[in-house]
């Protein structure tokens, strides 16, 4: 079972380094992705998943099978102002 990838130039950049072959970076192919057998999770950026909203609803309901997370995309990245701010988005709680 593999990992894909929809969204923007920079994050699958980032992905295929880090070994994720299958990326695309236009919404016409969650279709192809979503019923590929092969694929057990697909990463989908943001800017991305809310194009796709209905069709990732729809799919959740009625497979189980790939995984959709949604990700943050390098827009939403760049608004992060601090280490402190992504922090407290991942742990939850707030440090001193």
């Amino acid at each position: 079972m593999k990992a894909a990838v929809i969204g923007d130039a920079d994050t699958i950049a980032l992905f295929r380094m880090a070994g994720i072959t299958r990326c695309s970076d236009r919404v016409e192919s969650f279709h192809e992705m979503v019923n590929g057998e092969d694929i057990a999770l697909l990463l989908i950026t943001d800017e991305y998943a809310e194009q796709l909203k209905s069709k990732i609803v729809y799919h959740r309901l009625v497979k189980h099978l790939p995984i959709i997370i949604e990700i943050p995309g390098k827009k939403e990245m760049e608004r992060e102002d601090t280490i402190k701010k992504l922090i407290i988005r991942a742990v939850g709680v707030e440090v001193e």
